[in-house]
């Protein structure tokens, strides 16, 4: 980061987000990767649900043949469909480093604080050091996230029954991040909303049937994408899954007497 704003002499306000744009470009090939592999695997999905579930059961019975078994069964799956299973596994663990490296390196920047980022070249955000008095970038970020996890809730709620649902909790649990962001540096909230920001438009920008075509993305058919539950929906979801995870226990408890 510190080298772009060298080699540029662009103001740090800009540096953040031309670094954060260039880690989401760096990042561009793993997240490509994966969506050719999970379109891929959308035909088989319902295979893949059945066998997760057939190996949640046999882990809950410690049956490891049963789990063998399983895991056999997805491994022929996923050959069938041209996916590497240890590829798609890695995915998110090479873009989580650089994720976390930008935003902790972002962070100590501005907890130090650097001096020349309390003049960001920015009059609307001057000091990037101290946190937004009037809340502006917590709120506008908390916004983006809700946009940004509305545009990934079509594409994903189709891989397990139960995305859609995690994605309207995810949709609530922001709501209650504008007060965490609100005691961050205006620095690293800046951070925040160029990643959002990015995110948002490389996901519509991959929907479209032309980008897909270019970067031989399988297209999705409709039917497989799923339908969003209402928030209503989720909460009856939410608490059947609680009633049903406290019976299993009461159940667990009287066979272990």
């Amino acid at each position: 980061m510190e080298l772009i704003n060298v080699s540029t002499g662009m103001p740090w306000f800009w540096t953040i987000i031309a670094t954060t744009v260039l880690s989401r470009v760096i990042l561009f090939p793993f997240t490509v990767k994966q969506m050719r592999s999970t379109a891929a695997l959308a035909p088989y999905q319902d295979e893949v649900t059945a066998i997760r579930d057939e190996m949640a059961v046999a882990q809950k019975r410690k049956d490891m043949l049963a789990m063998q078994r399983a895991a056999l069964k997805q491994k022929m799956i996923y050959e069938k469909a041209g996916v590497s299973l240890s590829g798609m596994a890695m995915a998110p663990f090479i873009q989580l480093p650089v994720t976390l490296g930008m935003f902790f390196g972002v962070k100590s920047l501005c907890d130090l604080p650097l001096e020349q980022l309390k003049y960001s070249g920015f009059a609307w955000v001057p000091d990037l050091t101290v946190t937004d008095p009037t809340w502006t970038l917590p709120i506008l970020a908390t916004l983006l996230m809700n946009v940004q996890i509305s545009v990934s809730m079509r594409d994903l709620i189709g891989q397990t029954p139960q995305m859609g649902h995690i994605m309207n909790a995810l949709r609530v649990l922001t709501t209650g991040s504008v007060f965490l962001m609100a005691n961050l540096s205006s620095g690293v909230v800046v951070y925040l909303i160029t990643s959002i920001t990015a995110m948002t438009l490389q996901s519509l920008i991959l929907r479209q049937p032309a980008a897909r075509r270019m970067l031989s993305i399988p297209s999705i058919p409709e039917h497989m994408r799923g339908t969003a539950p209402s928030m209503r929906e989720s909460f009856v979801y939410a608490r059947k899954w609680i009633k049903d995870k406290m019976d299993e226990a009461r159940v667990e408890a009287k066979t272990r007497r």
